[in-house]
């Protein structure tokens, strides 16, 4: 829990950067400046910051994790009728196919910090398709939230899932159906 919050000696470090004249400085103290401008104080903790964040990052989150996991299926799809010959849809192959994408499974929890880091950066786009639904179909914020999940993360998934599944099936040379 304490990892998530900074530790009171990188805030005084900050807020000491934060207060020196530039001539003052490093060169390498410059360039961290530049590169990573000291930031306005709003006295929230992480946690405070993400639960502020709330619903849009949650929403994010789950469009980046299925997106993720559209994609490695997707892969795991291509090498495994690549090496096969066979869709995994073909009888008897779905065990072999599960192996294949065991692998990616893991990677995708392993990448799990950066999913969350892309949700927040994304968190923004969610919001103003919320409130564009909102806006145009003059619905309260409750059903444009629901529109954007089904939209998102029912439609988008499902559409990229098959999309992806095709591509790799092409790729591969190998029919989905077969």
């Amino acid at each position: 829990e304490s990892s998530e919050e900074e530790t009171p000696k990188e805030e005084e470090k900050d807020l000491v950067d934060a207060n020196i004249e530039p001539e003052e400085l490093t060169r390498l103290q410059r360039l961290r400046r530049r590169v990573f401008p000291p930031k306005e104080d709003d006295g929230l903790t992480f946690r405070q910051k993400m639960a502020k964040a709330g619903l849009s990052v949650a929403l994010s989150y789950g469009w980046v994790s299925n997106v993720s996991y559209a994609v490695t299926v997707s892969l795991a799809w291509y090498i495994f009728s690549k090496r096969s010959g066979l869709s995994p849809l073909a009888p008897g192959q779905w065990k072999g196919f599960l192996a294949v994408y065991a692998g990616f499974y893991v990677f995708n929890n392993i990448v799990r910090p950066i999913r969350f880091a892309l949700s927040v950066s994304v968190s923004i786009y969610f919001e103003r398709v919320v409130a564009a639904i909102q806006s145009k179909f003059k619905v309260s914020k409750g059903v444009a939230i629901g529109l954007t999940v089904f939209l998102a993360n029912v439609v988008g998934t499902i559409t990229l899932m098959c999309l992806g599944i095709s591509i790799a099936a092409a790729a591969a040379g190998v029919p989905v159906w077969a």
